[in-house]
């Protein structure tokens, strides 16, 4: 069963309606259609912590020796990331070293690209001239010049280049959407275990917080290589 309760399942339908219809076509089975008069409450802690992120622009301020010391107060004690498969902790942690591989940007500010859509990340790449369209343009380009015999290697090393990172963001562009889904699902059940506050708010801290922790872990697993 995809959903834990109506709530959710409405919640889904209203924000991520593609999610929310696959999950019922895979699973095949009938919603809940008794709703729950309960008004989610946000708890106090829960509150006055929306209150400061407001103030600070709706965003939280990290110094990277605030990042580093987090994922180094103990090697061994990595985020819990409940509700996520051992499966799918390896599909995130090999999301993320793929966005290392890929030079796209500085792995400190990396974890929000997780919570991404694949458009939104389409987006980005085309920004940056890094989307597939543009390295095959690249490619092309690279294909009409003229090489000399002794810059035979120098080419198909540059060619070689241009397929490398043609891969790999085609492997980020295809998996968005599974990446995604993974975090969904784990802050859904993180909040169904807890007060069940499905403010939507609320529902994006905690979908925000899961791609924090699972860069928090990859962060640690580099710190024990």
């Amino acid at each position: 069963m995809p959903f834990k309760s109506e709530k959710q399942r409405r919640w889904m339908h209203i924000n991520e309606p593609e999610i929310a219809q696959r999950w019922e076509e895979m699973y095949e089975e009938e919603m809940k259609t008794e709703e729950k008069n309960i008004k989610p409450k946000m708890k106090k802690k829960d509150l006055v912590e929306y209150i400061k992120f407001k103030k600070d622009g709706g965003y939280k301020k990290y110094k990277k020796s605030d990042l580093l010391g987090e994922a180094k107060r103990n090697e061994y004690d990595f985020p819990s990331l409940k509700g996520i498969s051992g499966q799918e902790r390896r599909d995130l942690l090999k999301y993320l070293e793929k966005i290392r591989q890929s030079g796209l940007t500085n792995m400190f500010g990396a974890h929000p690209i997780l919570n991404w859509t694949k458009e939104d990340l389409h987006r980005w790449l085309y920004g940056m001239r890094k989307d597939l369209d543009s390295l095959e343009e690249e490619k092309e380009r690279i294909d009409e010049l003229e090489y000399d015999d002794e810059d035979s290697i120098s080419y198909e090393r540059d060619i070689e280049i241009i397929e490398e990172e043609m891969e790999i963001i085609e492997y980020l562009l295809e998996n968005k959407r599974k990446i995604r889904d993974i975090l969904i699902r784990a802050a859904l059940a993180h909040i169904e275990r807890g007060d069940g506050n499905h403010e939507t708010r609320n529902v994006q801290r905690v979908f925000e917080k899961m791609a924090k922790d699972a860069w928090t872990m990859w962060v640690s697993l580099l710190n024990i290589r």
